[in-house]
């Protein structure tokens, strides 16, 4: 058994990228090389930026004054910013969503805990049910032994920092026809 992972619907969060801002001309790619779980979504975004044509500029670090020194340097030459569930960014998220918000840059996020921090939205899913079944999982498997091959849980939470939002000038509602269940987080909750 080794766990839970995180199995980010890339695809589906350009698709918000793109319903919030149709006119997005380039989109930066934010993300650390040491992060083994950014490999997958960041070359899923690139094939959809690629197949729709969209320029994308990659910064990246892996320690936290490589990643702000890396945010700023998109500051300007794109019109939003795509960070997969990486760490090294994590790690100093409301830096880099300060940095992103006062420039004017959408930043589009792998997981609720960067919206918590200040960046503009994220899809994933619940992770209480996600604890809650990988639990189980693991008990079946030492009670039966049987050890399933995989299982992916059911996304569709669609997470917006509605102050980022506002700051942004952003238009979230079109969210609410995209998501299984829209979270509006608002700083202080």
């Amino acid at each position: 058994v080794t766990g839970v992972s995180d199995a980010l619907n890339t695809p589906f969060i350009m698709d918000m990228m793109f319903a919030a801002n149709p006119d997005i001309q380039t989109v930066g790619l934010l993300y650390s090389l040491s992060e083994p779980n950014s490999e997958v979504p960041i070359q899923e975004a690139k094939a959809y930026l690629d197949a729709k044509g969209i320029p994308y500029i990659e910064k990246t670090g892996n320690t936290a004054d490589e990643v702000i020194t890396a945010a700023t340097a998109l500051v300007g030459r794109c019109d939003a910013v795509f960070t997969p569930t990486d760490n090294a960014v994590m790690n100093v998220a409301p830096t880099v969503a300060e940095i992103f918000t006062e420039a004017g840059i959408a930043h589009y996020t792998g997981a609720d805990s960067f919206v918590q921090a200040g960046s503009f939205v994220t899809c994933g899913v619940n992770y209480t049910e996600l604890g809650t079944y990988a639990a189980q999982m693991a008990m079946d498997i030492v009670l039966g032994g049987e050890v399933p091959e995989f299982h992916v849980m059911e996304g569709g939470i669609i997470t917006v920092n509605t102050d980022t939002a506002k700051a942004l000038n952003l238009d979230y509602s079109v969210f609410s026809t995209m998501a299984n269940t829209l979270v509006e987080f608002h700083a202080g909750e």
